[in-house]
């Protein structure tokens, strides 16, 4: 067994197919690290300028109305004074403190900052309106993402000033490495890393054939031979990492490695967001070990799927077909809010967005709330298992015998 597993680990890492998949990779770790984290611009930043520009206009507008009759007045106009009342004394705190360069204090400001233009922003526009880059590519659900954005907004910078850890700018605007991280992870860095999981393994039984009398020597069972090919492709997934922890060192020199306590709010639809906001605080430790868990279990039934299509149908391109139909099954079904009428939860390839999945936005993308890590790991799991044990015992039928 153990001269097997040496033979599949050397086979595996002298590959021309997959030393290509790492060097791909690494380029765009470095490509990412060197050239499109540095410009990063988020939505919601920290500028000066912006909050001192608001507040400038709405002062004037106050300055101007101050002892005017407002008798016959439109009541807009009423209303814009008791909101601008409200609000520039906040905003003049947030830039005194930013001038003191006492984040703390910003961060508390900022977070009732959120709490309050949210309340009276949300379908109603009249004086305030969310940014427009979140209105790009004719979003017709751009006002619900803001919505969002904002109470994670403020459930953040509610932990920010509660902190026990050094604060920086770059700490709000998530440009530290592991904030990097998460924000990836809520993207599309799960699916890159399982396409390249399916492209390691995907010849892992058809490459047997350029070595017959080499592998007619090793004196084991064929579904052992599987499984040791599955540790391996799995050892060699892992590696994937490899080139990805270059890039988080190249992020951390240039903005900060930030550190598990950062906040990493979850969505949670229960409870009352004026009161509380409509989020429960996470640690980003427990995001990251959360979405590492889930994305590690894909990885098991990706692997699991190309054996068991190698030994049915040898055929590379069966087992790539039914890889991409695994990850990209998500796509026939997915739309928004479409989980009030389905259950989407039950189904394995909704958890292909495993950040989205621990952090609950994809719950507010399908309006189900019972989209679960949990869940997502028993029915990975489960499926992992039906297709092990299926291909163990096809495995020991002589007709699918690995080498013939």
């Amino acid at each position: 067994m153990w001269s097997y597993f040496k033979f599949e680990i050397k086979q595996f890492f002298t590959n021309k197919k997959n030393l290509a998949i790492y060097f791909l990779l690494a380029f765009a770790t470095l490509f990412y690290a060197f050239k499109i984290a540095p410009t990063y611009n988020p939505i919601e930043s920290v500028d000066y300028d912006e909050i001192e520009a608001r507040y400038l206009t709405r002062q004037e507008f106050l300055d101007h109305m101050e002892g005017s009759d407002l008798n016959g007045v439109h009541p807009s106009v009423i209303y814009a004074i008791g909101i601008f009342k409200e609000i520039n004394p906040i905003d003049k705190k947030r830039l005194d403190a930013l001038d003191e360069g006492d984040l703390k204090q910003y961060a508390d400001l900022t977070r009732d900052w959120y709490y309050f233009t949210n309340s009276f922003t949300y379908r109603n526009e009249a004086f305030f309106s969310y940014n427009s880059k979140y209105f790009i590519e004719n979003n017709k659900y751009a006002e619900d993402d803001a919505f969002y954005a904002y109470l994670e907004q403020a459930v953040r910078y509610d932990a920010y000033s509660k902190a026990d850890y050094e604060l920086s700018l770059d700490i709000f605007e998530q440009r530290t490495a592991l904030q990097t991280f998460e924000r990836l992870l809520k993207g599309l860095l799960p699916i890159i890393l399982i396409v390249c999981v399916l492209l390691l393994s995907i010849d892992i039984v058809k490459k047997d054939q350029r070595h017959p009398s080499i592998l007619k020597g090793f004196p084991i069972s064929d579904w052992k031979k599987l499984l040791v090919k599955m540790f391996v492709a799995l050892l060699g997934s892992v590696a994937l990492f490899a080139p990805l922890l270059i890039g988080f060192f190249i992020i951390g020199l240039h903005s900060g490695f930030g550190n598990f306590n950062l906040p990493s709010p979850m969505y949670a639809a229960q409870l009352d967001w004026h009161i509380e906001g409509q989020f429960e605080m996470m640690t980003l430790g427990t995001f990251i070990v959360q979405s590492l868990t889930l994305l590690f279990t894909w990885f098991i039934v990706i692997i699991s799927v190309v054996l068991l299509c190698s030994i049915l149908f040898r055929s590379e391109m069966v087992n790539f077909a039914v890889g991409l139909l695994l990850i990209f099954g998500e796509n026939f079904y997915a739309s928004r809010y479409v989980g009030y009428f389905w259950d989407v939860q039950n189904y394995p390839t909704s958890y292909i967005q495993v950040g989205q999945i621990i952090s609950k936005r994809r719950s507010f993308y399908y309006m189900n709330n019972n989209l679960d890590f949990t869940l997502g790991l028993q029915l990975l799991f489960g499926l992992a298992g039906v297709v092990i044990l299926l291909m163990i015992v096809i495995a020991l039928n002589k007709r699918y015998k690995l080498m013939k």
